[in-house]
């Protein structure tokens, strides 16, 4: 991959690439980029973990959570999640849809955008190629629905642009191959998109380096005008402008992962490692709300589910043994809500559309 990098910058006027084509590249080239390669890049084997992969429950929950909200809302039984991954959160979310109401699971049309053909058969091997689940390529393909769009862990994986600060003034940030080995340059900022996001955004001066994600923005776009009436659920490792722009961020969040270990650089092994960043979630918040989108809950992950009464999942027992499956599940539920969880790191967004 890092040689095909290299010729496509060395082709380019003034041997410069910028990090979104970069990441790009590195994550979804057609055959050799990281989602799009034939390999587990989920759990143990593979580079991350993600909530339900380590807690079934969680997904279960959330089918539960789904088909009540569609109910009260008097919605069609429609949901779409993005970035379906392996299929395990779908499979989840089936099963905990079909334990509410199995009639109304019946009905269920389960869209799932997943751009990698590997992702698209472990999906159809691991819900059994379920009929009630229409696999689309790209959020294009996705047609006008009444019902709710969710994602998990779906918007950090964007490619972004970078800026530094450099003799106190912003520059972009890019990619120059020197030799064999890629390294980064700076130039000054010509994307008239990145200029007017930094007149509006309130960065503080002790910021030295920042992701600057206009595909994300562009993708919640099109995500909402997908939505004629509904939800959007959305889910992700982030947090508000607050927290973002901190001292101990000050250089940036843009990250890359291989075999679960943190690599010194994100130009190391491009398409042999996952690249993500945290979520501004305060730029899809103010999307929502320019684009008509009544917010109905933004906070953290355990509040979310609490909230949403996954503490009556807990299962009643006297039983001591710890390998049984209602204490296994309890353990779950524990996990995803008590601190030092997983869900510390993860934030929701809920808002809603011309719901009346």
């Amino acid at each position: 991959m890092k040689e095909i990098i290299v010729e496509t910058i060395r082709r380019e006027t003034g041997a410069f690439m910028p990090y979104h084509q970069y990441i790009e590249m590195a994550l979804y080239h057609p055959q050799k980029g990281y989602y799009m390669r034939k390999q587990p890049k989920i759990g143990r084997e593979g580079d991350f973990y993600t909530t339900p992969s380590m807690t079934p429950v969680f997904g279960e929950f959330l089918g539960k959570w789904l088909c009540r909200t569609l109910k009260e809302a008097n919605l069609p039984p429609v949901i779409c999640e993005l970035g379906g991954g392996g299929g395990q959160m779908a499979a989840n979310v089936l099963k905990g849809f079909t334990e509410e109401d199995a009639g109304f699971a019946m009905e269920l049309v389960y869209y799932m955008v997943e751009a990698s053909p590997y992702h698209q058969a472990s999906i159809k091997h691991v819900t059994g190629d379920d009929s009630r689940i229409r696999i689309l390529p790209a959020l294009e393909s996705l047609p006008l629905i009444e019902g709710i769009i969710f994602s998990n862990e779906f918007f950090d994986a964007f490619p972004v642009d970078v800026i530094v600060k450099q003799d106190g003034e912003w520059k972009e940030a890019g990619i120059t191959p020197i030799g064999e080995d890629l390294v980064e340059t700076v130039r000054d900022i010509r994307d008239e998109e990145i200029r007017q996001l930094l007149q509006t955004w309130d960065i503080p001066p002790f910021m030295n380096r920042i992701e600057i994600p206009l595909q994300m923005i562009a993708a919640y776009e099109a995500v909402i005008d997908k939505l004629m009436c509904g939800f959007l659920l959305t889910i992700d490792y982030g947090m508000d402008s607050e927290e973002w722009f901190s001292p101990i961020r000050k250089d940036g969040t843009l990250r890359a992962y291989r075999n679960h270990q943190l690599l010194d650089s994100i130009l190391d092994t491009p398409g042999e490692a996952d690249i993500t960043f945290t979520v501004p979630f305060d730029l899809l918040r103010n999307q929502g709300t320019k684009m008509g989108c009544h917010e109905k809950y933004w906070g953290g992950q355990a509040e979310f589910l609490i909230e949403g009464g996954i503490l009556e999942e807990l299962i009643p027992h006297a039983d001591s043994d710890p390998f049984s499956l209602a204490s296994k599940r309890n353990r779950q539920i524990r996990q995803l809500i008590m601190g030092e969880s997983i869900s510390d790191y993860f934030r929701v967004l809920w808002q809603e559309k011309h719901i009346l």
